[in-house]
């Protein structure tokens, strides 16, 4: 009674482990197949081409793809390490005047007690909206306007 739940237990890290090996070699072998699909890809293109355009045409337009879709990884990648960083340097940090811009701090200052919690709570909005939600409001808001305004 008390071994098969030990054998369950017991077994579950040598599951894991399988789950891991299993899972590693099946990617390892969706890896080997694209590169073999990749490799015949590549030389039905360079057959194709090279009836029209000649060896060196065909050979020269196959390294200009490849160059163009290396660039365009590359650029991808870089953005995407660009918005990373980005999203580090903006991380949410307390919402007090303390924190804020200078011209934030002096527009808070200025105003009555009633407009600098308007700030804070505006702050605190902005920061806890995504930037397509800020993006989306503020076309909200330009439309309203703009409608108040033509009428």
């Amino acid at each position: 009674m008390i071994r098969w739940p030990t054998e369950l237990f017991g077994a579950t890290p040598e599951r894991r482990l399988r789950d891991l090996f299993l899972g590693a070699g099946a990617r390892v072998l969706v890896a080997m197949l694209a590169i073999i699909s990749l490799g015949f890809g590549t030389f039905a293109a360079y057959a194709y081409l090279s009836a029209s355009q000649g060896r060196v045409g065909a050979a020269s337009i196959i390294c200009l793809a490849y160059a163009a879709l290396a660039l365009t990884v590359a650029v991808i990648e870089g953005l995407r390490r660009r918005n990373h960083r980005l999203r580090r340097a903006l991380a949410p940090a307390s919402t007090s005047v303390e924190n804020v811009d200078p011209l934030l701090q002096s527009m808070a200052a200025l105003g009555a007690p009633q407009d600098q919690q308007a700030l804070l709570a505006a702050m605190q909005l902005g920061r806890a909206l995504s930037p397509t939600q800020l993006v989306v409001l503020a076309l909200i808001g330009g439309f309203i306007i703009g409608r108040k305004r033509g009428k």
